[in-house]
């Protein structure tokens, strides 16, 4: 009992080396022996397995509550009244952490390795690294980064919290260190692609994606003027665009594909109907919005309440008042290839036309923004209709001030992140761009969280650190501002 204690505690901390998480995946997906089970390649695609099913998972739980998309019929489920309890926050930094010390893992693996290919892993590792990290500083703050991920390798069980803004300037500098890496295109093994689910080992594709990861981080700093980072904005779209290629289609879109044959399952494939569908419904904000620009998306991603109708709930009901399901998901989803999303084509041409109308590149922001639009329904399977795209709440007006264009951007661009992590929620902290709905039993003041708290279990086995850090930030709520964030009215 007090070993499975200890391990737990490691997980939480983030402290942990390479553990037996991935050890049947391996087993059956490598060669069995010492050697491939030890190289850099076997740790790939078990991390993003585990990182995608944690961020699914977190995202239809928290993520969906709090940005409108879903409504929970559990009255005392108070995420949808932003109010989040403390144990919501373990899930994810463990599942965090874990796969970020296999990620890391893997560099050095490649980097000690003379096998063909290596160089290109060390730039993958790189690029993961960033997104894991950014996903988890975005998420708590502070938190710890340089020491992190040392408890066995270094034996450091309590690691520091490092600033928030010095996470970001080494996620760009690991993001700099990737591109060079993967501009030599080095290619790996052949018997070695198909362990990679993303882009079958394709240094240029990665390349690509790490350098749209690159957009969307310098973006949510751009307000930051110490960064520069429309300096590099600028560079990376316009003075220097070929030297940081960035995704051009959906084919380039990072993804794992779900088979639902094993390993590749969608993680809520066995999960039971009733789970998934009939304890929570659609929100009105997203229904609304739908059926009010005729997207096609709706019915692939919503039941009808009625026969021909859709609906949604109201978000932010009075305890005691739990309104009745309309809309539900539909049960596609759980077999849905696509719920495995990290990064698509869509939301980098949002990126874009967001750059264009802040004036941080020369660009064509209403040309990115109709591009993203399709996209982001060819995503799905599906096609803007001509109508769509020309639709005043869609296209740009040449009369439209600039924060119209923004919020008509957000809006397309909420659409295209549905299921991927917290990114709406990462994004409407940053912008305040959507008109969410206030509804009538919000609770902490009608604020939308800034943040999740840090994991109790990390509060009390690394105190000093934590107790540090929460000095810094001014606390340890749900409202505590980070770096980045602006101020929420």
């Amino acid at each position: 009992m007090k070993k499975h204690i200890r391990i737990a505690s490691l997980l939480m901390l983030g402290s942990l080396a390479f553990q037996s998480c991935t050890k049947d995946f391996v087993e059956k997906n490598t060669n069995p022996n010492a050697v491939a089970a030890a190289a850099p390649q076997s740790l790939l695609a078990p991390a993003l397995v585990s990182l995608l099913s944690t961020n699914l998972s977190r995202n239809l739980r928290i993520n969906n509550e709090l940005m409108q998309v879903t409504v929970t019929v559990n009255d005392n489920l108070e995420i949808q009244r932003y109010e989040i309890r403390p144990s919501e926050s373990e899930s994810s930094w463990s599942g965090w952490y874990v796969q970020l010390t296999n990620i890391r893992d893997m560099y050095q693996k490649a980097l000690a390795g003379q096998q063909k290919g290596y160089q290109t892993y060390q730039g993958i590792s790189l690029i993961l690294d960033a997104w894991v990290s950014s996903l988890i500083t975005d998420m708590y703050g502070d938190v710890p980064y340089f020491d992190s991920n040392k408890g066995f390798s270094e034996n450091n069980l309590t690691p520091k919290f490092d600033k928030q803004e010095d996470i970001y300037k080494d996620i760009f500098r690991k993001l700099e260190e990737a591109n060079g890496l993967l501009k030599e295109k080095v290619a790996v093994e052949s018997a070695n692609t198909a362990m990679d689910p993303i882009y079958n080992s394709d240094p240029e594709k990665w390349r690509k994606f790490g350098n749209s990861l690159y957009l969307r981080l310098l973006l949510r700093v751009a307000h930051k003027t110490e960064t520069n980072a429309t300096v590099k904005i600028k560079e990376i779209l316009e003075t220097n665009a070929a030297e940081y290629p960035i995704m051009q289609s959906n084919a380039e879109t990072a993804a794992l594909y779900y088979t639902n044959v094993q390993p590749y399952m969608n993680p809520n494939f066995t999960m039971r109907d009733f789970d998934f569908n009939r304890s929570k419904g659609y929100a009105e904000f997203l229904i609304n919005n739908l059926m009010d620009l005729g997207d096609p998306r709706l019915k692939i991603w919503a039941t009808e309440a009625t026969l021909g109708v859709y609906g949604g709930m109201q978000s932010g009901y009075k305890r005691g008042n739990v309104p009745e399901i309309q809309s539900t998901l539909q049960l596609a989803l759980k077999s849905e290839a696509r719920m495995g999303n990290i990064m698509n084509y869509a939301e980098l041409q949002f990126i874009i036309a967001e750059c264009g109308i802040r004036g941080y590149a020369n660009v064509d922001a209403s040309a990115a923004n109709l591009k993203g639009v399709n996209a982001a329904m060819e995503f799905w399977g599906t096609i803007a209709p001509e109508t769509y795209l020309t639709n005043p709440k869609v296209a740009f007006s040449s009369t439209d001030p600039e924060t119209e264009k923004l919020k008509k951007v957000h809006l397309q661009k909420y659409f295209a992140m549905m299921f991927t992590d917290f990114q709406q929620w990462y994004e409407y902290r940053r912008t305040q761009l959507l008109d969410l709905y206030k509804g009538p039993g919000l609770l902490n003041n009608g604020k939308m969280p800034i943040r999740l708290n840090y994991p109790i279990i990390v509060q009390s086995l690394n105190r000093e650190n934590y107790q540090e850090a929460v000095s810094r930030m001014g606390g340890d709520g749900i409202n505590e501002k980070m770096w980045w964030q602006p101020t929420i009215n």
